[in-house]
């Protein structure tokens, strides 16, 4: 390390007295920390602690959010991810309020590097186009530049090559200012899309591009993914020596420069190869080197991508003890990742821009893919019932499958309400778990239940065959396999096959269903959690009805799409006092209790919002208008005669309302509320307490 870093330096010591007299001093240290954060990790790290706690101490809230940026940095390096987003989501926030946009730009760059590193591509994927949008606005070339390619590398580890593409064509424009280091990524990410899009020859001739540029800058630490990608080109091209050739020396290449990453990655591409190739051995060989390399370092695609091809390759030789060893630990480590996405989901649910925030994750996990191969066919839906036929014909490949059901517990009861027999969904119903039944005795005991003979071997778990098995009686089903569906312990629900034939499953098959099952549950988890997240995108925390960004959407809709759409615009007479005279929590109690009230009265074709502090806005469609004034009349009347209690103590609320009916004019909703408000205005102006109409004469 350079001595100019140390703490004891005389050089350090004067800059760091300089930073405590101006907070711009921070760039001398930016530069050091990004000079030597990668090779002198220790150092730089105590350094970094000086100045963070001079930052925090002085106030200086950009320095302070820098230094956290650089600390990520430092967490990234130690493969401590989640420390690392931990870092930079209190950093972009810091930049965000203060609008130090090449702030926000750095730690959406360098939340796409962690995000990428947990496996959680989606969210690298936004942080990266988050901080292009940025970085285009400030015209920040340079910047913009670096996040395109990382953005683009991020697409294409999730196999989205179009949108990877499209990124990289953005930069063509550039080419006359782009840095010789940006060329050499570019050309390696563009080569690793053509290779997977099929372009071997203009693959090949990228990997030549970089190569060339590599050689002329001495810049060697590109060489090994350069080599990498070209041994796939050269395969497919059919020129095997040459493949062997650079897969050897990129594995050489990267391992000179502690490249565990990238070792990795071409030990899996070298074992790709073998298997191609029919080495089947070798491409074991290869696999158990990238399982020894992978302990060194946290990479949890690659973990899990190593482990489902060891459990591939076994398997296909008959080795079925292995083939499962490893199978399960690729389901581990896919658990792992989806516990990681589930923390970083709500790392940033909890910042200041939750609802914005939430309505983008909304958006986002629509598409998500939680895990590999088999689950991908039926984790990519949030909703289970639509992955029904997938899930079938999956299981159909499996084994014999003339009934199929899923079972999800709720309220002492097993709902089948995903059942089918013979390829037709059926209506199942429930089953109580009191009832002597097996998917009961599945649930209770948290335990496969097997049957090959179900008249030789049905009193293994019930007493009495009295029970029908959905619309299949049991002198139709010979066999059967029930498997509990869990989530921390926690059994959820159950998954029945059950067969017309004799003898037709096996533990084997017990296998492939526990493996199933421990995808749905994942499934399952995504739903509900999308469902939590969705739900704080549109509903308001305290009130628990629709925000007011949601409530206007909701009214344009209406507006656009329905009959007879009105408005009531109602606020709570003398709110501020309530507050005053009996604190807050008692303004919050006579807010979430007219919103109980509204939703009682309010009938289907409506919709009810938060609108503001102490206001409320209603949607009514299909109604007519002398019903609505009726229904705003009975919610005045209501409020006027609840009894809220506050400590005992009886407090007096009243509402004032102004209501407003649409009539084939102005399109645009928001102004259309403009005329309830000037409704509830006269309703205040008169007494409060009353109902007023913009559509009567008065306003």
């Amino acid at each position: 390390m350079e001595e100019s870093i140390l703490i004891e330096s005389a050089e350090l010591k004067y800059n760091l007295q300089q930073f405590k007299r101006n907070e711009n001093h921070i760039e001398y240290f930016k530069s050091i920390f990004l000079d030597n954060i990668r090779a002198n990790p220790t150092n730089v790290q105590e350094v970094l602690d000086e100045v963070m706690n001079i930052a925090k101490n002085n106030n200086y809230n950009i320095a302070y959010a820098w230094c956290l940026i650089y600390k990520g940095w430092d967490y990234h390096i130690r493969c401590e991810y989640d420390k690392a987003c931990h870092c930079r989501i209190e950093a972009s926030e810091i930049f965000i309020k203060n609008n130090d946009i090449n702030g926000q730009i750095a730690a959406y760059n360098a939340l796409l590097a962690d995000y990428s590193r947990l496996g959680n591509l989606d969210l690298a994927i936004e942080s990266g186009l988050m901080g292009i949008e940025l970085a285009d606005q400030e015209n920040e070339e340079e910047l913009l530049i670096d996040l395109l390619i990382n953005t683009s590398v991020a697409y294409t580890e999730c196999k989205k090559y179009t949108e990877a593409k499209e990124l990289l064509n953005k930069i063509k424009s550039f080419h006359g200012s782009i840095s010789k280091d940006s060329n050499i990524a570019y050309y390696i990410t563009l080569a690793e899309i053509e290779v997977n899009n099929g372009d071997f020859n203009y693959a090949y001739e990228c990997c030549e591009n970089a190569y060339e540029l590599i050689k002329e800058i001495k810049c060697w630490i590109y060489e090994c993914e350069v080599l990498s990608i070209r041994a796939v080109a050269n395969f497919k091209m059919g020129k095997l020596e040459e493949a062997e050739k650079d897969f050897i020396l990129a594995i050489e290449n990267a391992r000179s420069f502690n490249n565990t990453i990238f070792v990795i990655r071409t030990l899996i591409r070298f074992s790709n190869y073998y298997d191609l190739i029919g080495n089947n051995e070798q491409s074991v060989n290869k696999l158990i080197e990238a399982y020894n390399e992978i302990k060194k370092i946290s990479s949890p695609i690659d973990e899990s991508e190593i482990y489902y091809k060891l459990s591939e390759l076994y398997s296909r030789n008959n080795k079925m003890n292995e083939a499962y060893k490893y199978l399960k630990m690729h389901l581990e480590i896919e658990k792992k990742i989806f516990n990681s996405k589930s923390s970083n989901w709500f790392d940033k649910m909890h910042s200041k821009e939750i609802a914005r925030e939430a309505k983008i994750y909304k958006e986002m996990y629509q598409d998500i893919d939680l895990i590999s191969d088999i689950g991908k066919k039926f984790t990519s839906n949030l909703k289970i019932e639509k992955n029904l036929n997938v899930i079938y014909e999956e299981v159909r490949e499996l084994m014999e499958a003339d009934v199929f059901g899923i079972a999800l517990y709720k309220n002492n009861l097993l709902y089948y309400d995903l059942f089918i027999v013979d390829g037709n969904l059926k209506d199942y119903g429930s089953v109580a778990l009191d009832e002597e039944t097996f998917g009961g005795w599945c649930y209770k005991n948290k335990k496969n239940v097997l049957i090959n003979d179900i008249e030789k071997e049905y009193n293994k778990y019930i007493s009495s065959k009295s029970n029908e098995l959905g619309n299949c009686s049991f002198k139709d089903i010979q066999s059967l396999v029930f498997c509990p569906i869990i989530i921390e312990s926690k059994v959820i629900g159950i998954l029945s096959v059950q067969s017309y034939n004799k003898n037709a499953y096996n533990k084997n098959d017990i296998k492939k269903l526990e493996i199933l099952t421990s995808y749905i549950a994942i499934a399952l988890e995504n739903a509900r959690l999308f469902n939590k997240i969705e739900y704080a995108a549109t509903h308001d925390g305290l009130t628990e009805i629709l925000n007011r960004e949601e409530i206007l959407n909701r009214g344009e809709f209406v507006l656009k799409n329905k009959e007879n759409c009105s408005i009531i615009l109602i606020d709570i007479d003398y709110f501020k006092s309530i507050n005053d005279n009996y604190g807050h929590a008692a303004g919050d109690y006579v807010l979430k209790s007219i919103s109980t009230i509204m939703q009682e009265i309010i009938s289907e074709n409506g919709y009810i919002g938060r609108f503001g502090g102490e206001e409320f806005l209603i949607v009514i469609y299909d109604c007519n208008f002398d019903k609505v004034m009726k229904i705003a009349e009975q919610l005045r009347s209501y409020v006027e005669n609840y009894k809220f209690i506050v400590d005992s103590q009886k407090i007096d609320v009243t509402v004032s309302l102004g209501t407003y009916n649409y009539c084939n004019g102005d399109k645009n909703f928001y102004n259309n509320i403009k005329f309830a408000d000037k409704a509830l205005y006269m309703a205040k102006a008169l007494g409060r307490n009353k109902v007023i109409s913009y559509n009567d004469s008065i306003c």
